[in-house]
């Protein structure tokens, strides 16, 4: 098999797309990887089935999507190493709050660009994954609201609710303390441009995004609820079955994501890792 002749295959109406017929772990040419960094600009999600990859693998494949960066979410790092985490569900470790639709770290002055996450063990037909498109809920607005958004700022926080913060606070209130002060709440664009592709998107989320700025507090509630009510719709979303094996990597500008926690108490793991790239929101 040549990874030279891998197959993309749309599989969402709005994003997502399967590659197959390529190896992760072997070298790739730099035509190859500049087309799969172009695929996952178009489709925003993209998923490489049959891997059979270690941690240090999946680093060095995800590497081809932007310089890998420390992340800095509340799950566990795996053997000390700063570039990828593990997170495992299980009897003794319910998942909390990745099921409340999110993109990470949007409160961080230089968001991630992206994810990779892989599948090592998964319950058999649970824990789907969901990801929407915020370019397709921008281009589904009218010209009136687009209008009225663009140059408009929202405050987005790390200590929202979270569920994962209960996690840091587990391990002290001087540890949370020092998270919180390290990460004050900032002000993003509530229209953001993609800096690869071009797009406009809509850049609030839920999970972190407390309200807009310089505009009434019921005003705001109105509008953040308005635009938190698209993402559910299902013309923009993608739900991914996992196999043992996939490897998905998103673009965290232009997506947000939820998990579908359906499988407490089976023992589900994946590993992440986390890349940058895309600078600060503009």
């Amino acid at each position: 098999m040549s990874n030279s002749d891998y197959i993309l295959k749309q599989c969402g109406a709005c994003l997502g797309a399967t590659i197959t017929n390529i190896n992760l772990t072997q070298e790739l040419s730099k035509q190859v990887t500049e087309s799969l960094v172009a695929a996952l600009d178009t489709h925003q999600v993209i998923f490489f089935p049959e891997q059979d990859l270690t941690p240090a693998q999946q680093k060095e494949a995800t590497k081809m999507f932007g310089p890998l960066r420390p992340s800095e979410s509340f799950f566990d790092r795996l053997d000390d190493d700063p570039d990828i985490e593990i997170v495992i569900n299980d009897e003794e470790t319910p998942p909390t709050g990745t099921a409340k639709w999110h993109a990470d770290l949007t409160w961080a002055k230089e968001p991630p660009a992206g994810t990779s996450l892989y599948s090592r063990k998964i319950p058999q037909g649970k824990g789907d994954t969901i990801w929407v498109s915020m370019i397709a809920v921008y281009d589904s607005l009218s010209e009136r609201m687009k209008k009225y958004l663009d140059g408009l700022s929202a405050i987005h926080s790390w200590d929202m609710g979270l569920g994962g913060r209960q996690g840091i606070l587990k391990k002290g209130v001087e540890h949370y303390m020092k998270h919180k002060n390290a990460n004050p709440p900032i002000a993003q664009p509530l229209v953001r441009t993609h800096p690869r592709n071009g797009r406009k998107l809509i850049y609030v989320n839920p999970g972190f995004t407390s309200h807009i700025v310089n505009i009434p507090r019921k005003e705001s509630d109105g509008i953040l609820n308005f635009l938190y009510g698209l993402t559910p719709r299902p013309e923009f979303q993608l739900r991914h079955k996992w196999d043992i094996g996939t490897l998905a990597v998103w673009d965290n500008t232009s997506t947000q994501h939820a998990a579908v926690d359906d499988f407490f108490p089976l023992y589900r793991e994946l590993t992440r890792v986390t890349f940058g790239g895309h600078g600060e929101p503009k």
